[in-house]
């Protein structure tokens, strides 16, 4: 069997929950009587920036605590897929989640906006108005009004196309492509321009459904698709850059409100510190895996600004949907632009 944990249904998810929580209630471990211990939940493989600065997270809040908070770390889709602990964290049976934005805008809708294509240069460009207190504090109050408490924004990087089928060169090129998406409604709408057939799936069926041929491409930052391998299974990787998206850190606002004005301290010291450990992480290892990526996989790059004129009617789209926060995110980021090419000059 391949080494990628397969997709765990709500049933799965709860039957493991319920699991931890009976030996939490039973003190197992090499834990402080009076310690507590709070589950964290998150899709992706070992390897991945995600899951090495979970771990980074965890080691934080035990050492700044004295280890009276136990981070307990449920990875690779353990506890259900994105969307499944999403749900699972608003109904308060899992405390915590390093998510996927698209599940995050289900709840949060005006969050999918971080996504408009081509709205940043590069992920550096995109830090920076996610994390402008105005954008992230608009975020966070709309969270926090659905059962979220949201930590922070990590880095999922920007996004490029894979498929098996043929090299991208033009968006024309797209066009009928089978196109394995995340749930996520700005993705979907952007690969519905490009005319290809978007088809949402969890993260954790991807791999099967590349091999089988069940897809034919599917769009990630090239960390996913390495720790995930995905590259065994798609030769043709067109970088694209097509879109930024984030990784929302949120807690269970019921269990966020359970923890001492202390305890809050040291878990939003740790997420802070965590998140700038894993933006850092995604960076160097970017630059490694296209270089090994250009000596391994037919790799394109294709002209931004023919996919920038062919996706523009998004920005419509969407606009018409979240005028406030279109205007809000928009601005920002046509502001850090013009500051960064002033200062280039």
């Amino acid at each position: 069997m391949h080494r990628h944990t397969r997709f765990v249904g709500a049933v799965g998810a709860a039957t493991v929950l319920a699991a931890l929580l009976v030996g939490c209630a039973g003190g197992s471990g090499p834990r402080h009587t009076d310690s507590i211990r709070i589950i964290l939940g998150h899709g992706a493989a070992p390897g991945n920036p995600r899951s090495d600065a979970a771990l980074k997270f965890e080691e934080l809040v035990e050492d700044k605590s004295g280890h009276s908070i136990d981070i307990q770390i449920l990875g690779q889709e353990t506890v259900g897929s994105d969307t499944e602990m999403m749900v699972s964290v608003a109904a308060g049976t899992l405390d915590m989640t390093v998510n996927s934005q698209g599940p995050f805008a289900t709840y949060v809708p005006e969050a999918a906006l971080i996504g408009l294509p081509f709205l940043f240069e590069n992920s550096a460009h995109a830090h920076e108005v996610v994390d402008d207190p105005e954008v992230s504090g608009f975020l966070a109050q709309q969270a926090e009004r659905k059962g979220f408490h949201v930590l922070g924004f990590w880095d999922n990087g920007m996004r490029d196309l894979t498929n098996s089928k043929r090299e991208i060169n033009t968006p024309e090129d797209v066009a009928g492509l089978k196109i394995r998406t995340p749930d996520d409604t700005m993705t979907i709408s952007i690969f519905n321009q490009l005319k290809a057939n978007p088809t949402p799936m969890a993260f954790g069926e991807l791999y099967l459904a590349l091999k089988t041929g069940a897809v034919d491409g599917q769009e990630n930052p090239v960390t996913n698709i390495k720790s995930s391998k995905l590259d065994e299974v798609q030769p043709n990787l067109a970088v694209t850059g097509h879109k930024y998206e984030s990784n929302p850190f949120v807690m269970s606002t019921s269990r966020w409100e359970r923890l001492s004005p202390e305890q809050q301290r040291i878990i939003q010291e740790a997420a802070n510190e965590a998140r700038d450990f894993q933006r850092s992480l995604m960076a160097d290892r970017s630059t490694q895996i296209y270089e090994e990526f250009e000596g391994k996989l037919t790799v394109t790059h294709p002209d931004k600004d023919a996919f920038r004129e062919a996706t523009a009617p998004v920005y419509e789209e969407w606009k018409a949907k979240y005028p406030e926060f279109f205007e809000l995110i928009k601005a920002d980021a046509d502001e850090s632009r013009a500051a960064h090419a002033e200062g280039n000059q």
